[in-house]
């Protein structure tokens, strides 16, 4: 593979990371509306870092326009600027990437293919991202939101890993991790309804209280908890047929120590927000590890896939 082309598919699967993690920062600190407005910020392309920068009416100007402009806060106003900054950074990324996919269309296609879907997919994420915007953080806009991020992800590990030369044909760990990546999906799905549980509990309590925010929680948290246990059963078990095959094992030293890393502090990550009040900073943590695992896991699919 174009080692140029290499090092963009990797910084385009690095940015999407970081966009994950910008994302899951941006809903922790309810930072969502820090920009009223899309795609400027508060009519301006470099956001304000002062409300005396802003008009003295600017937020019934907004509601004029049907946006509930919340008070300034120049904080989460740059923590989501930096959100779709990086979003801009990787939809730059996608482009280069998908222009050097077309010297790859007679030799290996899939390549084109996938890039061109990557493309799409990035800017229709950009796209969902402006309704989010506009229908003022509405939750189930949100967690499709962060649903179409992982696919992307998916999309630019195969379109990274289509020319890698060492390849094994080994069907039960192929099927075995197929049924581990549903599994993960569905945690992450579980794990989106009780977050947003938690969303409307701590709006409920103007964000006071976090001792009691996971014991007010429906029965799906303690599902939720309990599923991870089954979670580091069935990777281990991969783990475990992996290593028994010794040229395998050998060539994915990456995508074993993304899944175990991932494993071991999302697991960590959720005991901790479970036992010490739900604290934000850990909230990005979980959900980046998660995206180490989907990761970690698709490249021992595309490994071991006939």
């Amino acid at each position: 593979m174009n080692s140029f082309y290499k090092h963009i598919s990797n910084i385009t699967i690095a940015l999407i990371i970081l966009v994950i993690a910008a994302g899951s920062i941006v809903r922790a600190t309810q930072s969502g509306m820090g920009c009223p407005d899309w795609p400027t910020c508060y009519g301006l392309i470099i956001p304000p870092t002062s409300v005396t920068q802003l008009p003295a009416d600017y937020q019934q100007v907004y509601a004029n326009a049907g946006i509930p402009a919340e008070t300034f806060d120049a904080v989460k106003t740059w923590i989501e600027y930096i959100n779709r900054l990086l979003g801009a950074l990787l939809g730059l990324s996608v482009l280069i990437q998908t222009v050097l996919s077309f010297r790859f269309r007679k030799n290996t296609p899939n390549i084109l293919y996938a890039s061109i879907a990557l493309l799409f997919l990035t800017g229709f994420q950009g796209w969902l991202g402006a309704l989010v915007v506009s229908s003022n953080l509405a939750p189930y806009r949100i967690t499709i939101h962060m649903l179409f991020a992982f696919l992307i992800l998916l999309i630019a590990n195969y379109a990274a890993s289509q020319e890698e030369e060492a390849r094994f044909s080994m069907p039960t760990i192929f099927r075995n991790s197929g049924i581990a990546m549903a599994l993960m999906f569905l945690q992450i799905l579980m794990g989106t309804q009780v977050r947003e549980e938690i969303d409307a509990l701590a709006k409920s309590l103007d964000f006071m209280q976090r001792d009691i925010w996971i014991d007010n929680l429906s029965t799906l948290f303690p599902i939720h908890r309990s599923f991870s246990l089954v979670l580091l059963g069935i990777h281990g078990w991969i783990l475990w047929q992996c290593k028994k095959q010794e040229m395998l094992w050998k060539s994915i030293k990456v995508p074993t120590f993304l899944l175990g890393t991932g494993l071991s502090i999302s697991i960590l990550s959720g005991i901790v927000m479970t036992y010490l009040s739900v604290p934000a900073f850990m909230q990005p943590v979980h959900l980046v590890c998660a995206s180490l695992i989907i990761l970690g896991l698709h490249k021992v699919m595309l490994k071991v896939r006939s």
